[in-house]
């Protein structure tokens, strides 16, 4: 199921003293199955753009198409709730969303939501909980009762159990710990290619973008700057300064070692493969 904007306009406060052009007449597509990052600076439009993907927020002008459902400035509920089916969405510190009086609970609440039987939701709860690596034992507790990284697995557990589309991460990681970011990022990047949705990462962090992401847009005051493959636009240094925004690790080091002499035969995409680039060319030189 692809996504697609057609000039999609969103204004906050419309007609007010105090009106805001948040987005301005973005046209651009999100295709089934490929992992997207969503760049820009705080206030670039980034939220808001993912709130209209999904019926949060709905166009001031234009259109949203999910699949074969158009979300429009005056679509009617019943709509935006078959959008909000097909796009699940993850917002930063999910694990605030939790109220069920049990873990299981909890996580069969949107599939009961959408409209599937009590045997069939706990079905799909246990299912996306066991992906997610969260102990049998814990799903008869109350989820607050667990530790900080088991809430928020729960948290996206209830999400994927609803079997959406596409599913959109805002700041996924937003608190962590290092090796609980990573971990994350990486339990992300197997559910995309195992269950083989179109995922969206909203997030500052360039290099999470850079190594999990296929494709970038990128934002700036409520316009679409620039949409392309994630390598050619935060290998382009230039761009990112003009934006205020990181250069990914992985791109600096190389671009770093080229100044000094050092050529690889490809931009490497990950730090494993930054590693064994490094390696080949240094072996290749050794005297």
């Amino acid at each position: 199921m692809n996504i697609r904007l057609e000039k999609l306009t969103s204004i906050y406060q419309e007609n007010t003293p105090f009106e805001h052009l948040a987005l301005n007449r973005i046209s651009t597509e999100f295709e089934e199955g490929k992992y997207y990052g969503i760049i820009g600076q705080t206030g670039s439009g980034k939220s808001t753009m993912i709130q209209n993907l999904n019926g949060l927020l709905l166009p001031s002008y234009g259109e949203v198409h999910v699949g074969d459902i158009t979300l429009r400035r005056r679509t009617k509920q019943r709509t935006v709730h078959q959008a909000k089916k097909r796009v699940g969405m993850v917002f930063q510190f999910p694990e605030h969303q939790l109220f069920e009086e049990s873990v299981i609970r909890d996580v069969m609440f949107g599939p009961k939501n959408i409209g599937m039987g009590e045997d069939e939701a706990r079905e799909k709860a246990e299912y996306y909980l066991k992906l997610l690596n969260v102990d049998e034992a814990l799903f008869d507790k109350q989820p607050f009762d667990l530790s900080g990284g088991q809430m928020r697995k729960v948290a996206i557990a209830g999400i994927l159990a609803m079997e959406p589309d596409v599913l959109i991460l805002d700041e996924p990681t937003a608190g962590l710990d290092p090796l609980s970011h990573i971990e994350t990022m990486e339990l992300f990047g197997k559910i995309q290619k195992e269950m083989g949705i179109t995922v969206i990462l909203i997030t500052h962090d360039m290099n999470d973008v850079y190594e999990y992401t296929d494709e970038v847009k990128l934002l700036n005051q409520g316009n679409l700057i620039r949409s392309g493959s994630t390598k050619d636009i935060l290998t382009d240094e230039a761009l990112l300064r003009e934006y205020e925004l990181e250069v990914p690790d992985i791109v600096r080091l190389t671009f770093d070692l080229e100044r000094k002499g050092i050529k690889f035969e490809k931009m490497p995409g990950t730090k494993e493969e930054f590693i064994g680039l490094y390696t080949k060319w240094r072996d290749g030189h050794a005297e």
